[in-house]
């Protein structure tokens, strides 16, 4: 049975483009490649906050913008792991909505099950490694500083008292 769901649509297909997309090829290349391009970004972010860090918005922001761009990779990542994983593909045949499911024969449900669990899954597992790692960290960093903080403010109250 020849398969009716338009290439672009097969998410083998959509594997290929999205491994190739701009943003995402960095995520396929190997451990070495992933924690290289994901310390640049991070150091990059650092720096900018430490350098704006006057303005409390803009730390925000550049928080913001790298998890929301976090976020972007892994849900990226999952819908093609979903869309593999699945034995059905939902599909359009045209620009009408009109959508159409097609049961995947057994030849193309296990190749793509394959490439799910082979080539997606170890890409998602690396993206959820590192987003514990990263926010971890942040949080850890935020308690910190806020101790020291609190630390600062309560030897200045003892030191005032003292003098009163």
């Amino acid at each position: 049975m020849q398969c009716p769901v338009p290439k672009h649509q097969r998410p083998l297909s959509e594997y290929n483009e999205l491994k190739t997309s701009f943003g995402f090829t960095w995520t396929t290349e190997g451990p070495s490649s992933f924690l290289k391009e994901f310390s640049y970004i991070s150091v990059i972010r650092l720096l900018l906050s430490l350098l704006l860090a006057k303005f409390l918005w803009i730390i925000s922001a550049s928080f913001l913008f790298f998890t929301t761009w976090m976020l972007r990779l892994y849900l990226g990542w999952l819908y093609i792991y979903n869309r593999l994983m699945n034995a059905t593909i939902t599909y359009e045949e045209s620009g009408w909505y009109d959508g159409q499911t097609w049961i995947k024969t057994n030849d193309i449900l296990i190749q793509d099950r394959l490439v799910g669990v082979y080539e997606v899954l170890p890409v998602l597992k690396t993206l959820t490694i590192s987003y514990i790692f990263f926010y971890s960290y942040c949080c850890n960093r935020s308690l910190f500083n806020f101790k020291t903080y609190s630390i600062k403010v309560l030897s200045i109250k003892i030191i005032y008292d003292m003098i009163l």
